[in-house]
């Protein structure tokens, strides 16, 4: 085995039910599993979406199909991102044939979809409206022209009205709340019939567990929510992690390698390229090599800086990391064969620890999504069983 990321569907599942229970009563969960599951993989993980979610939110058209054909049945799917082929009929056909809910994001995107549409029925879609994003949405000075389009069009049917909040993990919610403002206003703005028949909502992972830490009024008239980040077990900020909310998650995916190799270095003897690392005890030092690398997502920045679990026991990455492999000071107990945990959690005759996705992410400089989306294609993704 060379690096495998190992799948909870408990972990998943627990996740989800904290969604649902920190949304408003009888919203819907839509799980958001756009890039393969955050990098976790869609594939194995469709059928624990499937059981406790109530409906999939992906980025693009490709992964709207990927998802249809694994899920199969009516669970709605809603592309969400901007980036659409409307000049191109195959997609459109495509499309309807999958039975996905495009999210329409201004009025140039409307106006080409009506015109290029060969469908006979009228096509459910979103209305992403910008309250303060900045990169996608309607924006209010185009709400009279999007009235205007919509009034004269049989072809669309609006399912829902939705917003994306850009800041609702932070510490200080004067920027969410003033989204959520600015989206109940625009919601005035618009028809009644045409809200009413629409499902209206706001609340990404940030929103929902600010909910759980008592921000009830963040989505409070939301009636579809939509974790993304917190489905895998991590909070989207640092701020959320470290809060009651965070310690709840379960961390999804353990990304872990093998031992292929254990060697004793004399004084003076250095690892990996470069020779960053060096044995400067007078005692030999033992070290195991792992079939892991940069090529596997192990970013090399991580050399000389993080650490691994082995036997249930914490180990530090020396040297550089490299495209396939990476070495880690250890002791007598470690063997050839032994499971080293890159990410997760390990329990064994040496202890028991975790590394959660956060602490590579500092470390980076970085956040989860990066890690896990980050993950490379040889990195087996398997199902607990």
């Amino acid at each position: 085995m060379r690096c495998q990321l190992t799948l909870s569907p408990e972990a998943l599942a627990t996740n989800l039910a904290l969604a649902r229970e920190w949304a408003p009563a009888g919203a819907r969960v839509r799980a958001m599993v756009k890039a393969d599951a955050y990098g976790h993989g869609l594939e194995e993980l469709i059928s624990v979406f499937a059981e406790h979610a109530d409906e999939l939110g992906v980025a693009t058209l490709d992964e709207g199909l990927q998802a249809r054909s694994w899920l199969g049945g009516d669970m709605p799917v809603f592309v969400m991102s901007g980036d659409k082929d409307w000049d191109d009929p195959d997609a459109f056909r495509a499309l309807r044939q999958a039975r996905l809910v495009p999210a329409i994001s201004s009025i140039d995107e409307l106006r080409l979809l009506l015109d290029r549409d060969p469908g006979p029925s009228p096509l459910p879609i979103e209305l992403k409206l910008d309250t303060g994003m900045g990169r996608l949405g309607i924006q209010e000075r185009d709400l009279e022209a999007l009235l205007s389009v919509l009034g004269v069009s049989t072809r669309v049917r609006v399912a829902g009205i939705l917003t994306h909040l850009a800041a609702a993990d932070e510490p200080d919610l004067a920027s969410a709340l003033a989204q959520e403002a600015c989206f109940r206003r625009l919601l005035a703005i618009l028809p009644e019939a045409l809200v009413q028949g629409a499902a209206i909502h706001s609340c990404n992972s940030g929103a929902l567990m600010q909910r759980s830490l008592g921000h009830t009024d963040l989505g409070a008239g939301t009636q579809v929510v939509r974790p993304g980040v917190m489905l895998y077990g991590a909070a989207p900020s640092a701020h959320l992690q470290a809060t009651s909310a965070g310690a709840r998650l379960r961390q999804v995916g353990r990304l872990v390698a093998r031992v292929i190799e254990v060697r004793v270095l004399k004084t003076g003897q250095a690892v990996g390229y470069g020779g960053t690392w060096k044995v400067e005890s007078e005692r030999p030092a033992t070290v195991a090599v792992l079939g892991a690398g940069y090529a596997d997502g192990c970013r090399r920045s991580l050399g000389n800086r993080a650490r691994v679990l082995i036997r249930g026991g914490s180990f530090p990455i020396i040297g550089r990391v490299s495209m396939d492999l990476i070495s880690v000071l250890v002791d007598d107990h470690i063997r050839v064969g032994d499971e080293a945990v890159l990410l997760g959690d390990q329990q064994g005759e040496l202890g028991s620890d975790t590394i959660p996705a956060w602490e590579w992410a500092s470390l980076c400089g970085t956040i989860p999504y990066e890690i896990w989306t980050g993950l490379g294609s040889r990195v087996a993704r398997v199902l607990e069983t």
